[in-house]
């Protein structure tokens, strides 16, 4: 995918400074010229785009799902010259490794195109050229996009397919989307208000790769019931715990670090921790 990085540039500099990458209307006329001829010549009629780019759906889907603003999305593309048809990037399908983005945080040569698709569409995108050149695509020279396999995860999808994968049986649903898994069980009351709860912890994002812990340090970490030190997801599965309890708690990121993330984990985010109740005082 090392395309990606120069393409950024270059659609950013293409849909915010249009003026300047395309030198002049003759250029942008040129570029329309071509990419309307390479539909007809494909007997298809293209939508156009914001962006200045256009699109043909190829396979339809029309009860598939719409993409909403952090939803996760796994698109199977190949990148070409449009006037030579080489190949310049693309994913590798036979070992099932998509290029992953979240709606509306995406790159954004699919931004505008992914308003429009479904789950389970194909869609050839051609978009115009920039005043800068690349190895294999000059200056000015549109860009094909093929859409060959485009997937659309909720937050609610990816914790259920989470739990599933991992066969785990939910011991509470609670309405706003935390999921508690007891794996096993406490002694003794839940701690009530201003008690301090000690525990052991990994937390993970649902592909399973852990981001942060202590389970293998001998230290704990201290969490006040009814505190509000720490994300709301995390302080409501903790306080669902007596001691020497251990469980599994996932949650939206509505309940973790929302829109924005933090330094290490992105905006709607969904996360699961596994949580160790060592000691209370």
């Amino acid at each position: 995918m090392k395309i990606f990085g120069f393409l950024f540039i270059a659609f950013f500099t293409f849909s915010c400074l249009s003026d300047i990458a395309l030198e002049d209307d003759v250029k942008a006329k040129e570029n329309e010229t071509q990419i309307l001829a390479y539909f007809a010549g494909q007997n298809q009629s293209p939508s156009s785009l914001s962006d200045g780019g256009y699109y043909f759906v190829t396979k339809s889907n029309p009860s598939g799902e719409l993409a909403t603003k952090g939803d996760s999305l796994y698109v199977h593309y190949e990148f070409s010259n449009l006037a030579t048809g080489k190949v310049l990037d693309s994913t590798n399908r036979a070992t099932n490794s998509p290029y992953f983005l979240r709606y509306g945080n995406g790159n954004p040569v699919f931004v505008s195109l992914f308003t429009a698709l479904r789950e389970g569409e194909q869609a050839t995108l051609v978009i115009p050229g920039t005043a800068q050149s690349f190895p294999d695509l000059p200056a000015y020279t549109p860009m094909k996009v093929k859409i060959k396999s485009y997937v659309v995860r909720t937050q609610e999808d990816l914790i259920r397919e989470f739990i599933a994968r991992n066969g785990y049986t939910v011991t509470d649903t609670q309405a706003d989307g935390l999921r508690y898994i007891r794996l096993q069980a406490g002694t003794g009351e839940i701690p009530a208000q201003g008690k301090v709860v000690k525990i052991k912890y990994t937390g993970r994002f649902l592909s399973s790769k852990a981001f942060d812990g202590n389970m293998a340090r001998t230290d704990s970490l201290s969490v006040t019931i009814g505190g509000t030190q720490t994300v709301p997801g995390f302080q409501m599965g903790i306080e669902k715990m007596r001691l020497g309890e251990k469980s599994v708690i996932v949650f939206p990121s509505a309940l973790g670090y929302g829109v924005n993330g933090n330094s290490s984990i992105p905006g709607y985010t969904p996360l699961s921790f596994e949580i160790y109740v060592a000691k209370i005082e």
